[in-house]
């Protein structure tokens, strides 16, 4: 009798039983699926906050190069669509053009800057853009920036550059 118990505790001493190894199976897999789930809504986080600051930068440089335009004008003529910058370059008249357009044609309208009869994009997702004269020599500028459901507004007062500077 005494060499049945060796051997029953031996049995013992070999592995785990199936249901063990069921339990552990299932506790791996719930410890998986919560560390996928936090990984995917961390993914979904980041890429939220790319979108936003992809926005918030094209409206920023769109902003940007239409103030630089305006400060550095002789006049400026905004006619609801079209912003139009005349300026002295090397002693002879020029005169830009910034529109929203699709020339790409790929759905997502970019502001545009037209010089020497030569569209150059400057922002793209930028969906509303306007100008206002407050006083004289002195504009308001507007601009929307858009993607899916996210807007960004950038708003910007500039004085143009007098011909007394």
């Amino acid at each position: 009798m005494a060499g049945l118990t060796k051997k029953t505790g031996r049995q013992n001493d070999k592995g785990f039983t199936l249901l063990e190894v069921l339990v552990s199976l299932v506790i791996t897999g719930i410890v998986a699926a919560m560390v996928f789930q936090l990984y995917i809504s961390q993914y979904r986080m980041a890429k939220g906050l790319m979108a936003d600051a992809d926005l918030s930068f094209a409206a920023v440089r769109a902003g940007q190069v239409l103030t630089a335009a305006i400060s550095t004008a002789e006049s400026v003529v905004w006619t609801g669509k079209v912003l139009r910058i005349n300026y002295l370059e090397n002693g002879k008249a020029m005169t830009d053009s910034y529109y929203l357009a699709d020339k790409d044609f790929n759905g997502v309208p970019d502001l545009y800057r037209e010089h020497l009869g030569v569209p150059t994009p400057v922002a793209s997702r930028i969906y509303e853009f306007y100008c206002t004269g407050v006083k004289d020599g002195l504009w308001q500028i507007s601009l929307v920036a858009e993607q899916a459901e996210n807007a960004v507004t950038w708003q910007r007062t500039v004085r143009v550059r007098s011909s007394s500077d």
